[in-house]
Parts: C-alpha cells; structure tokens; sequence
C-alpha cells in the first residue's frame, strides 16, 4: 500500500517575490527530507509534517530547508536568548549612565 503524503495548501504558504516555485509547491504534497544537522553531523529526517507546521503554520520561507537536529537547535535558541539578554542588559546601563 503506498504512503499517503501530506498535502501542500498553497493558499497558507507566507507570500515570495520569487519567480521561482519550490518543488513542493509543483509536487502538491511534502516528502520526507533526510539532512545532516550542520553542527554536530548526525543524519536527521525532517517529517513532512515538520514541513507543513514549518511552511503553514510557523509561515517559513518556502526556500529555507532544516539544518539543525532538534538538540543542537534548542542549544542554538539558548545560545542565541543568553546573547539578546547580555545586550539588553548593556543598552540598559548605557541609557542609565547617559540619564
């Protein structure tokens, strides 16, 4: 028996100025996509029903594609959060010391 795909729906994908389409959107459907996460190497599998939240819901660019295994992106988002906090705390004490 063959796999039933998840299908694209157009109409909820966030808006391009490309010219081109992306291959899911010509295929009509999502297909699983094997990728080897950037940072650490491990071969991981982006689900096409990771694809539809991401295009869908979460409204990605249709070019983006995922390169990061869960853990190394959670530890990616930690890095990225403790850095926006060091320079918010930093534009603080500088409005402060101009003040």
């Amino acid at each position: 028996m063959a796999k039933k795909h998840v299908l694209v729906n157009p109409e909820n994908l966030h808006p391009t100025n490309s010219y081109g389409t992306p291959d899911f959107v010509k295929r009509g459907y999502y297909v699983d996509m094997a990728f080897n996460c950037k940072f650490c190497g491990a071969a991981q599998v982006w689900s096409e029903t990771q694809q539809k939240w991401w295009y869908e819901s979460a409204k990605g660019d249709v070019w983006t594609k995922a390169v990061l295994c869960r853990p190394c992106r959670k530890r990616e988002q930690a890095r990225r959060a403790a850095a926006r906090e060091v320079h918010l705390a930093g534009l603080a004490a500088k409005r402060k010391n101009a003040a």
